[in-house]
């Protein structure tokens, strides 16, 4: 897959979480698991262009206090923004998928329905998303770090209405019926060590 060569608002979160990390380790479960969603909206640049300024940060707005209201109904922190770009941390590979499966769903009947943009139907506002749950151990700190950049280059291959899930995600969650996984391919990224398989999820 051709590299990303425009810098998206998973890429600035990941870049501004990274020297963070150690802030983050309150947020894993008892057991050291810890489930991580970024998310945002797939050709934000050009989308903005072609709403216009006004309606692109009212949709911004709308769109902002839908992840919020999502994340939390399923038990979930969200940890930073960046424009249309979130990061969200749940105890619950569960919870995470679930999340990410109602803000697809959500999300594009806010961008179809809303009144306000009853007329730029031609301009389908598509949320990407990645998710990947990982465990805290020995070194808390490193490994939640690695866990933040694994979870963006993940997103980072998503496209528009596409959800993609680690290996290890899957694993956590495969025998929930209500739950669909597709083979995405197997990539290496760049700073983390490694094959990775990645799926993409969906709802029954």
């Amino acid at each position: 897959m051709e590299p990303q060569t425009q810098r998206t608002s998973i890429d600035v979160i990941a870049s501004v979480l990274e020297p963070l990390i150690p802030d983050l380790g309150r947020l894993s479960s008892p057991d050291g698991a810890v489930t991580l969603m970024l998310s945002d909206i797939a050709d934000a640049g050009i989308a903005a262009e072609r709403l216009g300024p006004e309606r692109w940060e009212q949709l911004l707005g709308e769109h902002g206090a839908l992840v919020e209201q999502v994340v939390s109904g399923h038990d979930g922190e969200l940890i930073r923004s960046e424009r249309d770009g979130f990061l969200a941390s749940f105890n619950s590979a569960h919870g995470g998928l679930h999340a990410a499966l109602e803000l697809q769903q959500r999300a594009y009947t806010v961008s179809a329905g809303s009144d306000t943009l009853a007329d730029a139907e031609d301009h389908t506002i598509a949320v990407r998303i990645g998710l990947h749950s990982g465990f805290v151990i020995a070194n808390p700190d490193q490994l939640l770090g690695r866990n933040v950049v694994l979870a963006s280059r993940i997103a980072a291959q998503a496209k528009g209405g596409e959800i993609l899930v680690s290996s290890t995600l899957k694993q956590y969650t495969e025998k929930d019926p209500s739950f669909v996984f597709e083979p995405h391919g197997e990539y290496h990224f760049k700073g983390v060590l490694g094959e990775h398989v990645l799926y993409r999820a969906s709802g029954r």
